[in-house]
């Protein structure tokens, strides 16, 4: 009951002037201790009309969260960062499909992301996977002349979000709205940055399939954005060699893909950052100098196929990220014997590009509608490694 009656104590002295900053809130939170009772007294304290009037809208939202969501064990709390001083959260809501507790906001607040790009062989049959969606993929001109779509194995690791943490795994590949300008619906392959340059253009993450870790953040995707998520199960560990090694099952415990995803630069900084411009200038566009964008998505249920699909976006802060050409040697996918497993194993992926980040933070935009070729990005912070 101590943390209980410090926060009930710490609320008092605090807010005897009438007001609640965000100064405040830190004290508030660190009485609760991250503990039920603490969480307990935060819910009574915020149940009353005349104390939420008080509190500044991000404070207000930092508490709310503190109240709904545990902080999990060993991650580190970046819930009051300035990302989120304009990003609240308000509370919860029950989902249509299992009626469980889901956030009305999507936050993230540390995450580490993998990625793996690559190119598909069999345009056709990654064509009709998305036939009637309104998005075509976005193709390369290998140097032999032959076309080629743009895979990726995205690999997440959310270590705390209003939906607690979970892992996941996607499947997508790069699109665009059918009506589109020729100019972003083919590229010229200079080197694996070319598989980069659309999505740095603006071009759509068009999400074929998404497993996850946990039902809450399953529903949240399948009841409110217009998902394809099904629950799998996950193991993601760093190894002592600089990688990320993952595996990855669905729910039907058939594995889906494995592989590793370096964590650091493995070739020349400066090698790797001329083939990047390389790239971007033969697409005619310029390397991205900040960790900020949103990136447009669009996705529909598997019985909506030949529908079109939904549209949303994902607005992130990566901090830190490390982009690299790499070899199919380097990262050792294998696709399993599920479904999806054999579908996207059959459209003959070869990696060309990783992308890590160990510490970002993001929120998911719900039924925004097409994005624009041109995002709105506010530069902060360099990549520090490409």
């Amino acid at each position: 009951m101590a943390a209980y009656q410090d926060v009930h104590d710490t609320w008092g002295r605090l807010s005897r002037d009438g007001h609640v900053g965000m100064t405040d809130a830190f004290q508030i939170v660190l009485s609760a201790a991250n503990d039920d009772e603490g969480r307990r007294a935060l819910a009574e304290l915020l149940a009353r009309d005349e104390n939420v009037a008080m509190i500044d809208p991000d404070a207000l939202s930092y508490l709310r969260v503190s109240r709904d969501v545990p902080l999990p064990p060993g991650v580190e709390n970046h819930r009051a960062d300035a990302y989120f001083r304009t990003r609240f959260y308000t509370g919860t809501r029950l989902s249509k499909t299992h009626r469980v507790e889901n956030p009305r906001e999507f936050l993230y607040f540390n995450y580490a992301i993998g990625m793996l790009v690559g190119t598909l062989d069999e345009v056709t049959a990654v064509k009709a996977q998305i036939r009637g969606s309104g998005y075509e993929p976005v193709l390369v001109r290998m140097p032999d002349g032959r076309e080629k779509a743009i895979g990726t194995v995205m690999i997440n690791e959310f270590r705390d979000t209003t939906f607690g943490p979970y892992d996941e795994i996607v499947f997508y590949v790069s699109a665009v709205p059918v009506d589109s300008p020729a100019t972003v619906k083919r590229y010229e392959y200079v080197n694996g940055f070319s598989l980069q340059v659309p999505l740095d253009r603006g071009a759509t993450t068009y999400q074929l399939k998404l497993w996850l870790s946990e039902l809450s953040p399953t529903d949240g995707g399948n009841d409110f954005l217009g998902t394809n998520k099904e629950l799998g199960s996950f193991r993601f560990e760093d190894l002592s060699d600089g990688t990320m090694a993952f595996r990855s099952w669905d729910k039907e415990l058939k594995a889906l893909v494995s592989g590793k995803v370096p964590r650091a630069l493995t070739t020349d900084a400066a090698a790797a950052k001329a083939a990047y411009r390389a790239a971007a200038d033969r697409a005619g566009t310029t390397v991205p100098v900040n960790s900020v964008a949103t990136i447009p998505v669009a996705s529909r249920p598997d019985e909506d196929v030949g529908r079109p699909a939904h549209q949303w976006a994902i607005a992130v802060d990566w901090r830190e990220c490390v982009v690299q050409e790499i070899t199919p040697r380097q990262v050792s996918v294998v696709f399993g014997e599920s479904e999806w497993g054999r579908r996207f194993h059959d459209f003959v992926f070869t990696p060309a590009l990783s992308f890590y980040t160990p510490s970002g933070v993001g929120e998911i935009v719900q039924h925004i509608g097409d994005c624009p070729y041109a995002p709105a990005v506010q530069t902060t912070r360099e990549f520090t490694q490409i």
